[in-house]
Formats: C-alpha cells, sequence, structure tokens
C-alpha cells in the first residue's frame, strides 16, 4: 500500500511539474490563428474515419487552446462539408460532460461576421458552452454512443497517445462511455507533445495525435 501510495504521488508531481512546463511554452507561442487552423484542418480530413464521420465531437477552444472555432465554421460549410450531420459541443455538468447538437451559425448583424449564437461564455472561466436555455432539449442532447469521432483537447500528448489533460478528469471519465469502435483525436501544437506523458489507471489515451504538422498513430 505504501508503494502504491509512493508512486502515486510521484505521478501527481510529475504531471504537475510537466503541466508547469507546458503552460510556460503556450505562453510562448505566436501564431496566425486562421492559418494554424487550416493546418490542423488538413491533417484532420487526412484521417479517413474523420471524412467519413456523421456525429463529431468537438471541444470549443480557449485562450491558447489548439483553435477549434474556425473549423467548426468549416464543417457548416456546405461547400467543405464532407459528410457530418451533427456536430456537438461539451459541456459540464457536475464532474461530467454532456455533448449538445451545434446549431449552424448566423451573421452577426453588426459585426457581419458568422457566430455561433447558441453559445455563451460559461463561469467561471468564459469558456465558449451552450445556451442554458437549450440543455434540456432532449433534441439537442447527443449521447457518448453516437458519436463516431471526438476531438480532444490537452495540455500535453506523446506519441503513444496518452495524454495529459489539466487536471479535472473530464475527458478521462467520458472516452470511456464511447462505442468501442469510435475515433479519439488528441489535437495539439507541437510544442504540446513530449516524449511520455506520466499516467494513472483513471487516464484515458486517445487513438491519434494531430499537430499542425504531424498525425501520430498511438499505440491504442
Amino acid at each position: 500500500m505504501t508503494d502504491s501510495i509512493h508512486a502515486a504521488n510521484d505521478v501527481a508531481l510529475q504531471k504537475k511539474n510537466l503541466r508547469k512546463e507546458i503552460r510556460a511554452r503556450l505562453e510562448s507561442l505566436d501564431y496566425a490563428r486562421d492559418q494554424i487552423a487550416d493546418a490542423f484542418y488538413r491533417n484532420l480530413i487526412s484521417l479517413e474515419r474523420f471524412r467519413s464521420a456523421k456525429t463529431v465531437g468537438f471541444y470549443v477552444d480557449f485562450r491558447n487552446e489548439a483553435p477549434t472555432q474556425p473549423i467548426l465554421h468549416r464543417l457548416f460549410d456546405s461547400q467543405k462539408n464532407l459528410v457530418v450531420e451533427t456536430v456537438a459541443v461539451p459541456y459540464c455538468v457536475g464532474v461530467n460532460l454532456r455533448f449538445h447538437k451545434l446549431a449552424p451559425p448566423v451573421i452577426d448583424p453588426t459585426s457581419k461576421e458568422a457566430r455561433f449564437s447558441d453559445l455563451e461564455p460559461s463561469e467561471p472561466y468564459g469558456i465558449l458552452e451552450p445556451l442554458q436555455k437549450f440543455r434540456n432539449d432532449p433534441e439537442r442532447y447527443v449521447s457518448p454512443e453516437s458519436i463516431d469521432v471526438l476531438i480532444v483537447p490537452g495540455l500535453a500528448f506523446d506519441e503513444s497517445g496518452r495524454r495529459l489533460g489539466r487536471g479535472a478528469g473530464y475527458y478521462d471519465r467520458y472516452i470511456p462511455l464511447l462505442r468501442s469502435d469510435a475515433l479519439t483525436v488528441g489535437v495539439c501544437f507541437d510544442e504540446q507533445l513530449v516524449g511520455a506523458i506520466p499516467t494513472d489507471e483513471l487516464d484515458a489515451y486517445v487513438d491519434v495525435v494531430v499537430t499542425p504538422t504531424k498525425v501520430l498513430r498511438g499505440a491504442n
């Protein structure tokens, strides 16, 4: 028991130190948002299972996460869309994630830009999540069993598909709920790739890691 406690504490300390290192790397990044999103999109659509997916789950990027919002707009572009029928985005219910069907963007009358009108900044961090008034709509709910491809954020990934999250465990709890044939794709900057992620038995892996320059198949 003592050895297992020491091992768990060691992994926790390694994760803490790695999170600090990766956050520092992210703070120093300078990139053109739309250009880097184009690079992510090109590598995502190189995946046959992404191209053939009917339902995809996508996180909505926040602060210095790999940008997904430009990609979400592309998925609603009738000239660029592949076969995606449902795009789902997450929100938190207690310590768990739920996914919600995202409505197509609309043109903002002031800025004249397309925006997702059914998303709003949530408390306390300002992450874009579905409007409260839609969350009890059963037609908007997307079950984990219906998701074909899940795009997963992370602070760091390695080539085996191991993932370092921000410490709350939301995706570690959600990924095991997916179908066994669902594809999980970690998305990150090249600077977030590391040699090996310290893990424990509660950590969920991803099948593929996509960066602006690489597509890495995990060990799972």
